[in-house]
């Protein structure tokens, strides 16, 4: 199962990869819920794809795994010191190979939306972020489920 989820990630990003030569990408850590890596490529001026890896301490604790397209620049504004505040949002998909409680060795599965906020720097280059997500679990039962995380990413 956990080949054919990887597998089905990496040829999204990799198509995405191709279409676009002059992607930015941004790679770093969030801590949160869940607490672990971050990436980010862009597609675009206004899209991105995102991909979140790592510990989900909810009442589903175990590995998690997270890919969101997103709309960059829903609002931006000017601050006085380095880059903008960008309000992005998007949609995608949350699994999270559960490995404690009730429902130990099950994977929960369910669509998310991110709300969130990024601030630029210049040197060096990189984002702070700053985001909550909400994910409708459909497996293994129904339910909603909110992360929080902050994070900061390299740019390259």
């Amino acid at each position: 199962m956990i080949n054919k989820v990887l597998s089905g990630l990496l040829l999204v990003v990799a198509t995405f990869s191709f279409q676009q030569a002059r992607a930015e990408y941004a790679a770093g850590i969030m801590i949160g819920d869940p607490i672990g890596f971050t990436g980010r490529m862009s597609l675009n001026e206004k899209n991105s794809v995102d991909l979140g890896i790592g510990a989900s301490s909810g009442y589903m604790r175990g590995l998690q795994i997270h890919s969101t397209f997103l709309f960059d620049k829903l609002e931006s504004w000017e601050t006085a010191s380095e880059g903008p505040l960008n309000l992005y949002t998007g949609a995608g998909a949350r699994l999270v190979f559960i490995n404690d409680g009730k429902y130990d060795g099950d994977t929960a599965f369910g669509p998310r939306v991110p709300v969130g906020i990024t601030f630029n720097i210049a040197e060096p280059k990189m984002e702070l972020l700053a985001e909550a997500a909400m994910t409708l679990n459909v497996a293994p039962k129904v339910d909603a489920d909110l992360d929080v995380v902050i994070g900061a990413r390299l740019v390259f």
